[in-house]
């Protein structure tokens, strides 16, 4: 045990120096929507399932384009491997011109999606209260996504802190903002869930105008923006970072959009059941992105060995992550299948939405291990470029296997809304244990080709 942790000792320094502010920031992103349940929840039960639906539509194109933004951070912890500074100024700059047209594309998109709202099963009620919500999160994309451009480059080059610092100050705005226009406070109007949705639009404004400032004028990233001015937009270069960016945005897309049909499907069954299982997604994907945190400084740690084509370091790197995972998550999964009564009275004092959220947290116990691996496992192939693999993985796993079941479940069995809990258990477990062979079995195959260059030199 002694000789192991020796030889992970700089490994867990290092991710944990880096993970933290990641794992703050990370956990603030996800805090803003969780704070919009917890201060709408207790305005009233139609409200708190408008935000369900209105957030499993929007958490679709939210968690495509954070992904499709995170693309350029392993191509820049690789050129920061390799002391390329010219290459690093070159991918902020193309990252910028990628993130705006592609922001724009699915703004849009979303905002046409609004308008079939009421042709998605939901009751009356809650179409109306999320429809207005959903737009206003629809224009927060284009500051939001401002902010991941930024500091997805920042994370490359080992800036983890400045990100945190914007994202906690964005949910201070965020917290006064929702206290005054959803319950009418200090003379404002009485705003509901609308209130909500313009505290989160003023909030990511003023991370993102913040972190480009800072990014773009601090003395600390000069030395990493050498190709920024200098370097032409070249449609090849678009083209190279697209053919990373998008397979991550994809993988992303397919995860979350699982979940948010999954959400569909249990909206079918009635109002409570989406109030609940809005409940229990904002606290599963709170430890979700607190895991995503560590797994960006994996990739990036991963990225930095891979550019010096160290690949026994980049898989102790990847193994760290893993090790980081499993504490965490069994923390979270105790927490949850102890508390499974108590957390969902800090959301509603609905009683019936109590008790779905209590059996929805047991499902969510079960899974927090495999969610962990699966994450860091992602993280750890994207920092060796690899992104098609987890891509179809990702596919086969929610797609194929994991929703079936869950409407099958949910509609032909005595199951109900539980159906899609157990179909989603199945398929992180299963994604999970591919990612981990993947990753395993990549970094032997380039170790082992390593070992006769070794012997004959």
């Amino acid at each position: 045990m002694r000789k192991l942790f020796s030889s992970y000792k700089e490994h867990y320094i290092d991710t944990i120096r880096l993970a933290t502010p990641v794992v703050v920031s990370q956990a603030g992103q996800n805090l803003t929507n969780i704070l919009d349940n917890v201060m709408v929840g207790h305005y009233n039960t139609v409200d708190l399932a408008g935000a369900g639906f209105a957030n499993s539509l929007f958490a679709i194109f939210l968690v495509f384009g954070i992904g499709f933004a995170v693309g350029v951070t392993p191509l820049v912890g690789k050129a920061f491997g390799q002391k390329n500074y010219k290459e690093m100024g070159s991918l902020f700059r193309h990252s910028i011109t990628l993130n705006t047209i592609f922001v724009i594309s699915i703004t849009i998109i979303l905002l046409l999606l609004s308008t079939l709202m009421g042709h998605m099963g939901q009751t009356e009620e809650v179409v109306v209260a999320a429809r207005p919500y959903l737009l206003i999160n629809a224009f927060s994309l284009i500051p939001l996504m401002a902010f991941f451009t930024a500091k997805q480059f920042a994370e490359g080059v080992k800036f983890t802190k400045v990100a945190m610092y914007f994202t906690l100050l964005a949910n201070i705005v965020n917290v006064i903002i929702n206290y005054i226009l959803i319950y009418g406070n200090f003379g404002a109007p009485e705003m509901g869930l609308l209130g909500a949705g313009i505290g989160t639009f003023i909030a990511r404004l003023i991370a993102s105008v913040g972190m480009i400032w800072y990014v773009l004028k601090s003395p600390s990233f000069h030395p990493f923006l050498e190709g920024f001015t200098k370097v032409k937009i070249n449609k090849d270069r678009l083209w190279q970072q697209f053919k990373m960016s998008m397979p991550i945005g994809l993988q992303a897309l397919m995860e979350v959009g699982a979940f948010a049909v999954g959400a569909m499907i249990i909206g079918t069954v009635g109002t409570n059941p989406i109030a609940a299982h809005q409940i229990v997604m904002s606290m599963i994907s709170l430890t979700f992105m607190m895991l995503s945190g560590v797994a960006s400084a994996v990739s990036v740690r991963v990225a930095n060995y891979y550019g010096q084509d160290n690949w026994v370091e980049a898989r102790k790197a990847g193994m760290t992550g893993v090790q980081f995972a499993m504490i965490a998550m069994s923390t979270s999964a105790i927490i949850f299948y102890t508390f499974n009564s108590f957390l969902p009275e800090l959301y509603t004092s609905d009683q019936e939405v109590i008790m779905f959220a209590s059996q929805m947290l047991v499902f969510a116990a079960l899974f927090q291990l495999s969610d962990g691996l699966q994450v860091i496992m992602t993280g750890a192939l994207r920092g060796i470029s690899e992104v098609k693999m987890p891509t179809l993985i990702c596919f086969v796993s929610y797609w194929v296997v994991s929703l079936p079941i869950g409407y099958v479940l949910t509609n032909y069995t005595d199951w109900s809304f539980l159906g899609v809990w157990i179909g989603l258990t199945l398929g992180l477990t299963l994604s999970a244990l591919l990612l981990f062979t993947r990753f395993t079995w990549k970094t032997n195959l380039e170790i082992d080709k390593l070992k006769p260059q070794k012997q004959s030199a």
